[in-house]
């Protein structure tokens, strides 16, 4: 199990995270919600590294995450980790030799299916076709935990919704995802459980049937642990749909 416990990040003297506990285990695909600045990519960038925190604890399998634990954790971010000099083929091979959880028939799979051309640099493709071999990589990596910080950002509807339904059918029960998104609504038919950040806290975390035993969308239930009443579609659209 990945367990975030208790965690606190300050900028300074403004807390991004307070005290978010969150776990996650193999075999579901959970959903990240809450506002712009409620700390979802922070909390990302704090369970890979990329960050350090001021209280609580991160671990993985009940220990404390190091850079030897690394390799069960992907994280997909368009920040990017292909090099703009290689092409497909190329970042199979290299990252074949670097990880020894490297899924290659995976990431030829996904390749084929986002048509990105093999021989193709990776600075010679768009910028979509650049966030689609992000997402081949970081899906390919052979990680227990994949990461993913707004994955759908620059993808016009049809490709969401192709990548949502993709991402299902390969993800296996070892496997556990854990996506920060704006797009609720095309995701709330693709996630297992819902967790939403207010201000730095953890303030919700439900599977998705007990959402719906309560007769809620995920919209409404995002709004109602946010403390926003459901009827207010203004602070939605503000807030949490596309920015």
């Amino acid at each position: 199990m990945l367990s975030i416990q208790g965690v606190t990040k300050f900028y300074g003297t403004q807390a991004a995270l307070r005290g978010a506990t969150l776990p996650i285990v193999p075999g579901e695909v959970v959903g990240l919600f809450g506002a712009n600045g409620a700390g979802k990519s922070t909390l990302l960038k704090s369970i890979v590294g990329l960050m350090g925190i001021h209280d609580g604890w991160i671990t993985l399998d009940n220990s404390p995450i190091k850079e030897a634990v690394y390799e069960k954790i992907a994280f997909i971010t368009e920040e990017g980790s292909y090099f703009p000099e290689m092409n497909a083929s190329e970042h199979s091979e290299f990252y074949e030799a670097m990880l020894p959880r490297w899924r290659a028939e995976r990431f030829v799979k996904l390749i084929e299916y986002f048509e990105i051309a093999p021989a193709k640099k990776a600075r010679t493709l768009s910028k979509g076709q650049r966030a689609k071999l992000e997402i081949a990589i970081g899906m390919s990596r052979g990680a227990t935990y994949i990461l993913m910080d707004e994955p759908f950002e620059g993808k016009d509807l049809f490709t969401r919704r192709d990548f949502l339904k993709l991402m299902i059918a390969i993800i296996e029960p070892t496997e556990a995802v854990l996506i920060a998104t704006h797009q609720i609504e095309e995701i709330a038919n693709f996630i297992t459980r819902a967790a939403v950040l207010h201000e730095g806290k953890i303030v919700g975390d439900l599977p998705m049937d007990a959402i719906a035993e309560k007769g809620l969308t995920l919209v409404e239930y995002i709004q109602k642990q946010c403390g926003v009443d459901t009827n207010k579609n203004d602070w939605l659209v503000q807030n949490i749909s596309n920015e």
